[in-house]
């Protein structure tokens, strides 16, 4: 049987959020839009991904940063149609094999799985 996962959301007038069993909590922003919250989550689930192959493979870097850009589609359901990262990353000791950890990683990232299945989806990485 596969890991159980859990959050608790809360909504009162002028806050919501949402809580993990472990303890990290999330405030969702009055003017934030439920996309907003898809890319955050794709970022973090991308990253933390990359960051134990990383590990694995003894690979080092002093920054990464994302920067996700995504196309709605017009019609209902206004699936995402396209989506691409721009990754940036400075102080990588072996760029082959971040690359490598990398499309691992997008392989494996369950949320970015998902989205792949209606949305274009690409990325570059950008040593610095």
């Amino acid at each position: 049987m596969g890991e159980k996962k859990h959050v608790r959301a809360d909504f009162v007038p002028g806050h919501y959020q949402f809580v993990t069993d472990k303890g990290s909590s999330f405030e969702i922003g009055p003017s934030s839009a439920p996309y907003d919250y898809l890319l955050g989550a794709l970022s973090g689930c991308l990253f933390k991904t990359f960051e134990e192959l990383a590990e694995k493979m003894q690979i080092s870097w002093e920054h990464i940063s994302f920067d996700v850009n995504g196309e709605k589609r017009d019609d209902p359901p206004t699936t995402l149609k396209s989506l691409h990262i721009t990754v940036q990353a400075t102080g990588v000791d072996n760029q082959k094999k971040f690359l490598k950890a990398f499309e691992t990683a997008s392989r494996y990232c369950s949320i970015y799985q998902t989205i792949s299945h209606v949305s274009e989806m690409d990325y570059s990485v950008d040593f610095q």
